[in-house]
């Protein structure tokens, strides 16, 4: 084999293996966590995109630090809509003020639309952090524009079906289809707003404030 040969031999198997690593990532949906979820695309970035996915993570460490524990939150009014059973099995575990809104045309870093909680080596949940919902209808600009996808990946809930107020009881998660979900009481939908996960308890690593395959809750 020629010298030639050679380098366009292992310049094939280099793109092979990032294609099938590409491929993998896009492939999310399908693994055993995210079967129902859907994600953005990456996009290069830009020279900007770090530093303004780095603001984004700043400013809500410092707006969430007054919830470092799960009973601040509820303190505060903060409430999970998982039944307590479900919660006890839960790694990450989501909270919000149940009169919270969606995110609105404005992108405000220090008001997110939820928190997020991990459970530690003790057992206890403790501050993560939080979760940003884009208004209905946003575009991949317009989520851009909030956060850089070419740092974080937003994603979105296929097939969803919660109770009348919003409940996650195991009924209405296991109906995937309308007519499980009317079946249920609950109400349904093909696809949620796009969200996006922002962990404030890795220093300023944004390989781990942005994971790429969030946890599910």
């Amino acid at each position: 084999m020629t010298h030639r040969t050679t380098v366009v031999a292992l310049a094939g198997l280099l793109l092979a293996g990032s294609s099938a690593s590409l491929a993998a990532q896009d492939m999310a949906s399908m693994e055993p966590g995210h079967r129902h979820m859907s994600f953005t695309p990456p996009r290069a970035g830009t020279p900007g995109d770090s530093a303004k996915a780095l603001a984004v993570v700043h400013t809500l460490r410092a707006a969430i630090a007054q919830y470092p524990t799960l009973a601040a939150a509820e303190s505060a009014g903060y409430r999970s809509r998982l039944p307590d059973a479900m919660q006890q099995r839960r790694r990450m575990l989501h909270v919000a003020r149940p009169k919270s809104r969606p995110g609105t045309a404005g992108f405000d870093p220090a008001s997110p639309q939820a928190l997020l909680y991990r459970r530690d080596e003790s057992g206890r949940f403790r501050l993560a952090g939080a979760m940003f919902v884009a208004p209905e209808g946003a575009t991949e600009e317009d989520l851009d524009a909030r956060i850089p996808r070419s740092v974080a990946r937003w994603h979105q809930h296929l097939d969803v079906c919660r109770g009348p107020k919003g409940e996650m009881k195991r009924r209405y998660l296991q109906a995937t289809t309308a007519s499980a979900c009317e079946a249920a009481g609950g109400r349904f939908r093909s696809e949620s707003r796009y969200m996006v996960h922002v962990m404030v308890d890795s220093g300023d690593d944004l390989a781990a404030a942005f994971p790429q395959h969030p946890d599910r809750d």
